[in-house]
């Protein structure tokens, strides 16, 4: 079985499931899952999990993620982006200079309202089901996490921004919520992910260049994959006693992660620790086998 992380960079125009998908003749009975989805809209940084990878996923898709996005002004639609139809048009533009006196706002901890053609789910359905269908359902409120929200670049109605932003947060929301400080009404015209835990597009395969005699070579090991969590190396017999389930006191005050990444003395990962104020026990391991 292949287990390890693939970074690929998604084109525009197709779904994060059917994108990954394209990699199953090549895997044999690998499971392969993905990290955060990208809109079919966006472009960018995806990361396909293989194996005994899966069983980590959300561990990728809790961290930091980057994106280059770009904002056109005037519009408008249901939802959010080009492909939507036009709610509303407002030809009112604003200036560099407004939009870096606004962003401030913006950093830090947010209620984020998701888009109404989102795959979040309410009543075990997604929000785009009743979308579709004209059906009003609660709004959904979650909070999220921007680090960094900076103007690229200005070209006439359009706007290029950098954001750095933690799980869950949703850049078409975030353009209608900066256009409407604004006092414009915008749509998500462009979207790239750049960034997704620590794994840059600069290290992104092309999923054409994949075939079944080089995946492996292009694979990074869980361990390695799960570079942006903090490091631990433990002798056999700390090991073995958290592979029973008990719970260890660390003397290494300075690690404040909530989770760690757990290695042998031949540094070989072992799986996932939770930390809470230096004790730490087994969140999730791979199996034996591997």
């Amino acid at each position: 079985m292949i287990s390890g992380l693939l970074v690929l960079n998604k084109p525009s125009g197709i779904s994060s499931g059917e994108f990954i998908r394209k990699l199953k003749p090549f895997l044999g009975d690998s499971k392969i899952g993905h990290s955060g989805t990208l809109d079919p809209l966006a472009s960018g940084v995806i990361l396909a999990c293989l194996g005994q990878m899966t069983r980590f996923t959300n561990f990728l898709a809790n961290e930091r993620k980057t994106y280059i996005a770009e904002m056109m002004f005037g519009l408008q639609t249901d939802t959010g982006d080009l492909d939507g139809k036009i709610e509303r048009e407002y030809k009112k533009i604003p200036t560099k200079n407004d939009f870096n006196k606004i962003k401030k706002k913006f950093i830090g901890s947010l209620n984020q309202e998701a888009p109404k053609y989102s795959s979040l789910k309410y009543k075990g359905k997604p929000l785009y089901h009743y979308a579709r269908k004209n059906k009003e359902v609660p709004k959904k409120i979650r909070e999220i996490e921007i680090y960094k929200l900076d103007l690229i670049s200005v070209d006439q109605n359009k706007f290029k921004f950098l954001v750095e932003c933690g799980k869950g947060t949703y850049i078409r929301s975030l353009v209608k919520d900066l256009a409407k400080d604004l006092n414009s009404v915008a749509v998500l015209s462009n979207l790239q992910r750049t960034i997704s835990a620590e794994h840059e597009i600069s290290e992104a395969h092309e999923i054409e260049s994949i075939n079944r005699e080089n995946i492996k070579s292009k694979i990074i090991q869980m361990g390695d994959a799960l570079r942006s969590l903090d490091k631990l190396q433990c002798a056999s017999e700390i090991i073995d006693r958290i592979k029973k389930g008990q719970k260890i006191y660390l003397k290494e005050a300075e690690i404040k992660s909530k989770y760690l990444r757990l290695f042998d003395e031949k540094n070989k990962f072992i799986g996932i620790l939770k930390n809470i104020n230096g004790l730490v026990s087994p969140k999730r391991l791979i199996s034996i086998e591997n």
